[in-house]
């Protein structure tokens, strides 16, 4: 099965020269839930299909008991300028359209870094769907694929 997920409209403060003056740039950000030993969280994710790695804020770990004291460390670039720490764990996530639910564990880099949303990049999040993005419709499609772990 497939599930679609509608773009979701960004206000800008001015119009965008690259959209023909558009006030509204189309984002395709999804909800995605976060569970935790303690608790969920419920975020909405930028799918980049340019992004490494699945990122979240270290207060989202906070917020869902995660405890990353002793966590695999990595890096990530690209989320501003220099080079970010990122602390790893595995966590459960869920994404859900109107008619179909999927669920999965995951490795999820967490940092302190500042996030306009989560990223739901490959390794995570991308690795387990084939994704269609369509411009015309600003619309994604999201079909699991045959690495997908989850249920």
């Amino acid at each position: 099965m497939t599930m679609r997920f509608p773009y979701a409209p960004m206000r800008l403060r001015r119009p965008a020269v690259s959209l023909g003056g558009r006030t509204i740039r189309p984002r395709p950000l999804i909800s995605v839930t976060l569970l935790g030993p303690a608790d969920v969280s419920l975020q909405d994710g930028l799918l980049d299909t340019g992004a490494d790695d699945t990122i979240f804020s270290d207060t989202v770990a906070a917020q869902i008991g995660l405890d990353l004291s002793n966590a695999p460390v990595g890096d990530a670039a690209g989320l501003g300028p220099g080079v970010f720490s990122l602390r790893f764990a595995q966590v459960v996530l869920r994404v859900a359209d109107n008619f179909e639910r999927r669920e999965w564990t995951a490795w999820v880099g967490f940092t302190s870094a500042p996030l306009r949303h989560p990223t739901l990049g490959f390794a995570g999040f991308l690795q387990y769907f084939t994704a269609t993005f369509y411009g015309d419709r600003e619309e994604v499609e999201l079909t699991v694929n045959s690495l997908y772990p989850g249920t």
